[in-house]
């Protein structure tokens, strides 16, 4: 009988960055990185020990350059990668910042959207069901 590893797993913290009337997407063009040739919506990990929203207000420093003022939680959206691990993101709207928006890390190529258009460029799974989170709450559907 084949022995079974407990799945390890991973939390990370997802970002949408809206001011009312776009939204920020990342077009990830690192081609080592997993969602190579995908746009999608922002984010990280979690260090381990880090607290959720300390996270949070690190990932959108490190990728934007501006400061945490005001973001509600969507919900999580759990995963399985291929070697088993469970990741589990959680989900955040961002709708007030300290600073401008700027690409510091340089990693990815950022990008300004409508929701519309945003339902069509970001063609992942994983940002297809942070779209609907955020559908849910603007526009008071249940998803």
């Amino acid at each position: 009988m084949a022995e079974r590893k407990e799945a390890h797993e991973k939390h990370g913290v997802v970002f949408i960055l809206f001011d009312g009337k776009r939204l920020q997407l990342e077009e990830r063009i690192k081609p080592q990185d997993q969602f190579f040739g995908y746009t999608v919506i922002p984010g990280g990990k979690i260090e381990p020990g880090e607290e959720i929203y300390s996270a949070l207000r690190r990932e959108l420093l490190e990728e934007y350059g501006v400061k945490l003022k005001e973001a509600f939680g969507l919900g999580d959206v759990q995963r399985v990668e291929d070697g088993g691990s469970l990741n589990v993101l959680h989900i955040f709207l961002v709708t007030r910042w300290d600073g401008d928006l700027s690409n510091p890390e340089g990693v990815n190529r950022h990008i300004e959207a409508t929701f519309s258009e945003a339902r069509v460029l970001c063609r992942h799974p994983i940002s297809q069901k942070i779209l609907e989170l955020l559908e849910g709450k603007l526009f008071g559907q249940d998803c």
